[in-house]
């Protein structure tokens, strides 16, 4: 937030210089925010990095701040593309998008991960086995979506067999509603971030 970057800017802002770049990681501040802070005309660069840049597997979205240059750019992307996908985005008001598009959902990844494992567990597997055949399975199909010229959607019909025991799950997973439920998360996940009123109907 906007006073975890104050907490962390404020003591060393006379310390910061106009020719290096600062690179912001810090959620729910913008570039203005922190180039108040600093009081100088020093380039920011807002990140927001995903927790599966631990693994080098993550995201890392971005948007340049008033002082940025090309270079700059150039520059932290050098420094964070290791880490997995990055991308500039179009304006800074998407990065709270991305904050709950990819930040939050690795949280709903795990718990897909967990469920398909647990399910795997009731109908025998030892749980060991059935998490790392799940975690595989998310995996593979994830590489699919990024490197197969097909519409996930297509993706998952081309898995769905006619009267199949695919196409009994897709129903099954209709039928609960999945697609909303999981549209929902990441849009509470977003409007939190945009500090929007929560407001629970149960």
């Amino acid at each position: 937030s906007g006073i975890n970057a104050e907490w962390s800017l404020r003591p060393g802002a006379g310390s910061v210089t106009e020719d290096k770049l600062l690179v912001s990681v810090v959620n729910c501040t913008t570039n203005q925010q922190i180039e108040d802070l600093v009081g100088k005309k020093v380039p920011v660069m807002r990140t927001l990095p995903n927790t599966p840049v631990k693994v080098r597997s993550g995201v890392v979205v971005a948007y340049p701040g008033t002082h940025c240059t090309p270079k700059h750019t150039s520059l932290c992307k050098s420094l964070m593309e290791p880490l997995g996908l990055w991308s500039i985005l179009p304006t800074e008001a998407l990065i709270d998008v991305a904050s709950g598009l990819c930040g939050s959902s690795p949280a709903f990844m795990f718990m897909m991960v967990d469920a398909m494992a647990d399910a795997g567990v009731r109908m025998g597997l030892p749980r060991q086995v059935a998490a790392s055949l799940a975690a595989q399975t998310m995996q593979g199909s994830a590489k699919m979506v990024l490197e197969c010229d097909e519409h996930p959607l297509q993706l998952a019909n081309n898995v769905c067999s006619p009267g199949g025991t695919t196409i009994e799950g897709v129903y099954r997973l209709n039928r609960a509603g999945f697609k909303g439920i999981v549209m929902d998360a990441v849009i509470g996940s977003i409007e939190k971030t945009q500090g929007k009123e929560m407001r629970y109907n149960y």
